[in-house]
């Protein structure tokens, strides 16, 4: 099953900074599926400027690093990147994965070459996707 490859995004604040929020639409498939019922955050913590926002070398690393493991994911099925949270000093990307152990497995391989990154990473079982669907609600359906 391919991914569609469109995309919103939304301003928004939190803690009164400028948060920058990229979801993507069209998955229903892939929702429907069952196959991807592990919804994963992965947290990446910055300095950012004075807003919260990465700087330009920062978002240059971020943006590289995450279309690395994205296409790695991706490809082999094992996962799909469904939202991006900037802002705060922090770079939250949401997917919804078969299983936590494969996800993990792919990205210690993905970013094996590269010193250790400040990230966390977070697993919970959400078969619905009721946190992509609050998501998409929230900042891309415009009443």
């Amino acid at each position: 099953m391919q991914a569609s490859n469109e995309w919103f995004v939304a301003d928004a604040e939190n803690e009164g900074k400028p948060l920058i929020v990229r979801g993507r639409l069209f998955l229903d498939t892939l929702r429907q599926s069952g196959q991807y019922a592990t919804r994963i955050a992965l947290v990446w913590q910055y300095g950012g400027d004075t807003k919260g926002l990465p700087t330009d070398k920062e978002t240059q690393g971020l943006d590289l690093l995450n279309e690395q493991l994205r296409q790695a994911l991706e490809s082999e099925g094992i996962a799909v990147l469904t939202a991006i949270f900037i802002g705060n000093r922090v770079a939250r990307y949401e997917y919804y994965s078969r299983s936590a152990e494969e996800f993990g497995r792919v990205v210690e391989q993905t970013f094996a070459s590269y010193p250790p990154l400040p990230i966390q990473i977070g697993a919970e079982s959400d078969p619905e996707w009721k946190s992509y669907i609050e998501t998409v609600e929230h900042f891309a359906i415009q009443s």
